[in-house]
């Protein structure tokens, strides 16, 4: 650590990094698998000194932009993704409240007065004409003896010992596997009541009248939208073939289509660039929730799942004004924490950050020892396809990523073939690419997460062919919190709730990098012995951190972990007698 900085020893780096994924930057706009700036900002003032530059190869929606730009650094960014270098330019456009605030106002007064009537309903509670809030739409059920159609919300609205689930004509059992689905139906309206709480009423003529209009309307044909063909991996994940949703309009209702599209032309025509990029990024982060990827529970909203094309069988269709106005209230918040952090901030074209469209293995924009330090978050596998996904955006911003070296590991389709193999050697060209552009003697952080040890294999050896010391320098627990449900089993599906951030050295000699370490396979039994023996000290909150210590005991002592799997954590720690609080996540001790 000779190297660092002078003034930033004292600073050291906390072997566990727990940064929430609530804060103001974060929650703007959504993006698979980001790291909170405020992780990202100690390891900048750790490795780097302000005025020096930091790259970031796999940059996602901009984190380690912003994080460098509140540091005073600049900052290199570059991927493949289209939709992360617009909401990176989204984050980084500078743009005053006012400015904000008025443009915004004007442009949802615009489509309003066009096709806002398409909201217009009645308060059941005084008569009155009111903007509605949000619909509540069901899936319709077919049962495949009688015909009977079972309206899907009025059969999980039961009380649970009224509910049976079998047709209530023939008794055949009810399935949404095998009895067909037909139309989706409206099912509740949510307007602002008298005492101005929000309340729910049930569908009226007007209703239903709104919904067939917009339908006949010929701007339908004008909305973006982009095929979602066989070859992409979330095709068959999400079995988009069954319910016929091969393009990404056929998310939206009908008139959220018309209010989107119209929205976005106003949006467009704003001549200045740097409000219309901060508008443009306030519409694309609400995408999600004005389709019909918005779920619907009993109790609140489940918000729409980024990771697949999901579509819940009851769901929300949200009155899209409302979502961009908070949208842009965000907006205002996120910018109030990054222009308030820093006294150093330039304009995205000319100042502190430049964000390159380029895959991680061929970084031609960058010259050879250029850099001073590197963050970065390469895709985790085959967890997420982040192309796949990012159609839905990118059909409204008019550019598509070309996903042709993204770094992931297929698992349907013809891709499915040497997957593992094509993964290991994009990640071994990003990495030697890193090397190439960081200055001898500099440090780059890569953070990754998997509950695959044969996959960390991939990144270790990539890592040692590229030329990086073999020993990292610091290895951290990135511990982001946990909100979804699947993901408070930690690992109960497979899923890694921490991550970790492994920092490795460029040797100032490339021969002194050389190293005489053998690595040799791990005996995963020994390691979780061990991680369990140590989890009584209470260091491991979940399975997750059991799992990220045994990973990071094996990199220390030069140890490969291809045989090790989260699912021989899990299963270890319960015959150990741990089990995991179903709300919580975390591990409860042995009696």
């Amino acid at each position: 650590m000779e190297e660092c900085l002078a003034g930033v020893q004292n600073q050291p780096i906390s072997d566990i990094i727990k940064v929430p994924r609530t804060d103001p930057i974060y929650n703007c706009h959504g993006y698979l698998t980001k790291v909170p700036v405020g992780a990202i900002i100690p390891f900048i003032n750790h490795y780097s000194k302000p005025t020096e530059k930091v790259a970031d190869i796999f940059a996602g929606s901009g984190m380690t932009g912003i994080a460098a730009v509140m540091s005073g650094r600049d900052v290199e960014l570059s991927d493949i993704s289209v939709l992360g270098q617009h909401i990176a330019q989204g984050y980084l456009a500078k743009v005053t409240p006012q400015e904000l605030t008025k443009a915004a106002k004007s442009v949802v007064s615009k489509t309003r007065k066009k096709f806002g009537h398409y909201y217009q309903t009645i308060r059941e509670e005084d008569g009155t004409d009111i903007e509605l809030v949000r619909t509540i739409w069901s899936f319709v059920y077919a049962c495949p003896k009688c015909g009977y159609e079972l309206i899907f919300y009025d059969h999980v609205m039961l009380p649970e010992a009224e509910r049976k689930d079998v047709c209530p004509e023939c008794d055949t059992k009810f399935s949404r596997r095998t009895w067909n689905g037909g139309s989706d139906i409206p099912v509740k309206v949510v307007v602002k009541g008298v005492q101005g709480k929000q309340i729910e009423q049930d569908i009226q003529e007007i209703d239903f009248q709104n919904i067939n209009d917009a339908k006949a309307e010929d701007i339908l044909s004008k909305v973006p939208s982009l095929s979602i063909d066989p070859e992409r991996e979330m095709y068959s994940r999400s079995g988009l073939k069954n319910r016929g949703l091969t393009e990404t309009k056929k998310f939206f209702s009908a008139r959220n289509a018309i209010i989107l599209t119209e929205l976005w032309d106003n949006i467009s025509k704003i001549e200045e660039e740097r409000i219309r990029k901060k508008l443009q990024f306030a519409f694309t982060a609400i995408l999600p929730r004005a389709s019909r990827r918005y779920q619907w529970s009993k109790q609140r909203p489940l918000n729409a799942q980024n990771q697949t094309y999901y579509i819940s069988p009851v769901y929300f269709e949200w009155n899209v004004f409302e979502l961009f106005l908070r949208k842009v209230n965000a907006a205002k918040k996120s910018d109030d924490v990054i222009y308030n952090s820093s006294d150093v901030f330039g304009d995205i074209e000319h100042g502190n950050a430049r964000y390159s469209l380029a895959s991680a293995d061929l970084l031609e924009h960058l010259d050879s020892d250029s850099i001073d330090y590197i963050f970065t978050d390469p895709p985790f596998g085959s967890n997420i396809f982040y192309s796949d996904m990012s159609l839905f955006h990118e059909a409204w911003i008019g550019q598509t990523t070309d996903n042709a070296n993204e770094a992931v590991i297929h698992t349907c389709g013809k891709k499915k073939v040497n997957a593992a193999v094509r993964y290991g050697e994009l990640l071994k060209g990003a990495f030697k690419e890193a090397y190439r552009v960081l200055k001898p003697g500099k440090y780059m952080s890569v953070v990754f997460g998997n509950s695959k040890g044969n996959v960390w294999s991939l990144v270790l050896t990539a890592l040692r062919e590229a030329g990086f010391d073999s020993v990292p320098d610091h290895i951290a627990i990135l511990d982001k919190g946990q909100r979804s449900v699947k993901g408070l089993s930690s690992g109960s599906e497979s899923v890694v709730t921490v991550d970790l951030i492994m920092t490795v050295h460029k040797p100032t000699d490339k021969a002194a990098g050389e190293s005489n370490v053998k690595w040799r396979q791990a005996e995963p039994e020994e390691l979780i012995e061990a991680a369990i023996f140590d989890a009584e000290n209470g260091d491991a909150k979940n399975p997750s951190y059991v799992y990220a210590h045994i990973l990071r005991e094996a990199i220390k002592r030069h140890l490969l972990v291809d045989n090790l799997h989260l699912s021989d954590v899990l299963i270890a720690l319960r015959k150990a007698g741990y089990s995991v609080d179903p709300k919580t996540g975390k591990l409860s001790s042995p009696n």
